[in-house]
């Protein structure tokens, strides 16, 4: 199998690729091959940092989230800058499920100058439907959460994903994976957030911001699997269904289930969950075969433009690796 993986990682679609395997209580398989920066030619390093995008809900948002505020409770109870306004109704868990209502995306970061006014405008965007209905992946609900869990604890994200987990926030101190040339920021974006409102927002944010070498992302990866990131009952709610819609996704908490947008390839298992990063990353988790894959890559290296060609190589590779754990 790893011979396997070691051809694909060499085929594949992105500059530079890192691929790791493991079960419960050991990595099986980590390796990174492929450039990191084309600019340069520097070829990726083991200890290089990774862009986790969206990751960064999963990985650390969603912990802290489950740690320390209530998922029953409506988020004006439990950040009172939510009070008054229209998602201060939706609950912690329907923010973390994607269906508390708010539109998917938007770019704060064309329109406000600090971290303070982005905040402000996304507490305050109209909800594109009632809490508690059809679920739409949202940034904006982890953004909201991020700031909640920050104000309830009086720690930021940094330092709360340091010591859980060793991940952090950029910019790096060390190298890092080129992501994209930025037309915004007019340059290559290399160890600082490639999300924009992350960028604006200080490069902090509860919904994108997140670094890790492939050692530390597959250690949180593989923490998940074995079900020691929290109490047993919390591991169980996050990755059972709270959401769906009829485009066929479903959501757990924060995680995604099968079969939302193919993300486990074509042989997920009924009980698997994984998430996805924007950059050309993945994760992938099968608690019932044992084992978890963890897919970082720059794909948007030098654009974000044809993504299905990363889609269709983590479906192969995702395929390649279930034949081998019936």
């Amino acid at each position: 199998m790893y011979d396997e993986i070691r051809r694909l990682m060499a085929a594949a679609p992105m500059p530079a690729v890192a691929v790791s395997v493991f079960d419960r209580t050991a990595t099986r398989f980590s390796e990174v091959t492929g450039t990191a920066d084309r600019t340069t030619g520097r070829p990726v390093g083991s200890d290089d940092w990774w862009d986790l995008a969206s990751v960064t809900k999963t990985l650390v948002t969603l912990p802290e989230v489950l740690a320390h505020l209530d998922l029953d409770r409506p988020l004006a109870d439990v950040w009172a800058r939510a009070d008054g306004h229209p998602v201060g109704r939706a609950t912690v868990a329907q923010l973390l499920s994607h269906q508390a209502g708010l539109p998917a995306v938007r770019q704060f970061f064309r329109t406000a100058a600090t971290r303070d006014e982005i905040v402000a405008q996304a507490v305050a965007t109209p909800l594109a439907r009632e809490p508690g209905g059809e679920a739409e992946y949202s940034d904006l609900g982890f953004l909201l959460l991020g700031e909640a869990v920050q104000d309830h604890t009086g720690v930021s994200l940094d330092e709360l994903a340091r010591r859980r987990s060793g991940l952090r926030f950029g910019p790096v101190p060390g190298s890092a994976v080129a992501t994209e040339q930025c037309a915004w920021r007019g340059r290559l974006v290399v160890g600082e957030v490639h999300d924009e409102n992350a960028y604006a927002m200080g490069g902090v944010a509860g919904q994108a911001g997140g670094f890790g070498t492939l050692a530390q992302v597959t250690a949180a990866a593989q923490s998940w699997l074995a079900g020691t990131v929290l109490p047993a009952h919390l591991h169980r709610a996050a990755t059972r269904c709270w959401a769906e819609n009829s485009a066929d996704e479903r959501f757990g908490l924060g995680w995604w289930l099968p079969p939302t947008r193919g993300i486990g390839g074509h042989h997920a298992g009924v009980d698997s969950y994984g998430c996805s990063g924007f950059v050309g990353n993945r994760i992938w988790l099968e608690p019932a075969r044992d084992y978890g894959v963890v897919i970082l890559s720059n794909r948007v290296h030098p654009s974000r433009d044809h993504p299905e060609p990363f889609r269709d190589w983590c479906a192969t590779l995702l395929d390649t690796i279930a034949t081998h754990h019936p």
